[in-house]
C-alpha cells in the first residue's frame, strides 16, 4: 500500500513539475552561418537569368505602312508586331542589411516584328502603261540593351527561412539597337526588284518594378523567379519614299511592358 502511495505521490509531483515549468523557447536553426551581421550570409550574389519580355510594340510604324498600300491589295498583307521576346540578364546584388539591399544589372531583349504583303508602287508605268506588282518582305528588330539600378526589400530573412520573397524599384537605361530591313520581288518574274536598309542606335531613360523570390539550397546557390514591369520608349527615324519624294518619319516604339524571368544566384 505504501509503494502504491508513494508512486501516485512521485507522478502527482511530476505532473505539477511539468505544468509550473515554464516552456522553453525554441528557435529554427539557420540554414546560413551569420557572419558580419544577424542575417543570411553570404551578403552578395550573382544571379543569371533568362526569360520573356510581353507588351512591347511597333504599332505607329506598322499602321503607317499598311496605309501606303491600297486597297484591295492591303487585305493581304500580313502584319506581325513583336509579341514575346526572348529576355536575359545578369545582375549583382549587395545586401545592406538583411531585409535590404540594392542590385544593378545589365539585360539584353530581342525584339523582332516582320510585315509581308503586295504592292504597286508609285513608279512610271512601263510601256503598256502598267505598273509593277511587287512582294514585299519588311523587317524592324530591337536589340534592347538595358542597364538597371533597383532597391529591393526582403520579406524574409534567410537566416531562418530558406524562402525569400522581395520587391523593389528603380531606374533604368535602355539602348536599343533598332533595324529595319526591306525586300522586294517582281511578283511577275519573281526576279529582286530593291531593298532597303536602315539602323539606328539610341539612348532612353525608363523606370521598372520588381516582384519576386529567391529559394536557398543551400548556402550559396539559389533559385530565383521574378516578374518586372517596365515603363520606357524610344524613336526610330525612317527615311521612306512618299508620293511627294523621299521624306524622314519618326515612330515611337513602345517597350512597356511586362519581364517573367527565372534564374539561378550564386552567393559568396
Amino acid at each position: 500500500m505504501k509503494v502504491q502511495t508513494m508512486a501516485v505521490t512521485v507522478a502527482v509531483v511530476c505532473l505539477g513539475i511539468t505544468i509550473l515549468t515554464p516552456p522553453q523557447r525554441s528557435f529554427a536553426e539557420p540554414i546560413l552561418k551569420p557572419h558580419k551581421y544577424e542575417g543570411p550570409i553570404p551578403q552578395r550574389f550573382f544571379t543569371f537569368d533568362i526569360g520573356v519580355l510581353g507588351g512591347a510594340e511597333n504599332e505607329d510604324m506598322w499602321d503607317f505602312l499598311a496605309r501606303q498600300i491600297g486597297e484591295p491589295l492591303s487585305e493581304e498583307t500580313e502584319t506581325n508586331d513583336f509579341g514575346a521576346s526572348l529576355a536575359l540578364g545578369a545582375a549583382f546584388t549587395a545586401k545592406i542589411h538583411p531585409h535590404f539591399a540594392v542590385r544593378t544589372k545589365a539585360g539584353l531583349s530581342i525584339l523582332q516584328s516582320d510585315s509581308k504583303g503586295l504592292v504597286v508602287p508609285n513608279v512610271e508605268p512601263d510601256t503598256t502603261g502598267a505598273r509593277p506588282l511587287l512582294r514585299f518582305e519588311r523587317q524592324f528588330d530591337v536589340l534592347l540593351f538595358s542597364i538597371d539600378g533597383t532597391a529591393i526589400y526582403f520579406f524574409q530573412d534567410a537566416s531562418v527561412k530558406e524562402f525569400q520573397s522581395y520587391a523593389g524599384a528603380g531606374f533604368s537605361l535602355y539602348f536599343p539597337y533598332a533595324k529595319y530591313t526591306e525586300d522586294t520581288t517582281n511578283e511577275d518574274t519573281k526576279e529582286p526588284y530593291g531593298s532597303a536598309e536602315q539602323s539606328d542606335w539610341s539612348v532612353q531613360p525608363g523606370v521598372h518594378a520588381v516582384l519576386g523570390f529567391l529559394y536557398h539550397i543551400n548556402s550559396t546557390i539559389a533559385l530565383n523567379m521574378e516578374g518586372r514591369a517596365q515603363m520606357a520608349q524610344s524613336k526610330f527615324e525612317l527615311n521612306y519614299m512618299l508620293e511627294t519624294g523621299e521624306e524622314t518619319l519618326s515612330f515611337d516604339v513602345d517597350y512597356t511592358g511586362f519581364v517573367l524571368t527565372a534564374g539561378i544566384s550564386k552567393f559568396f
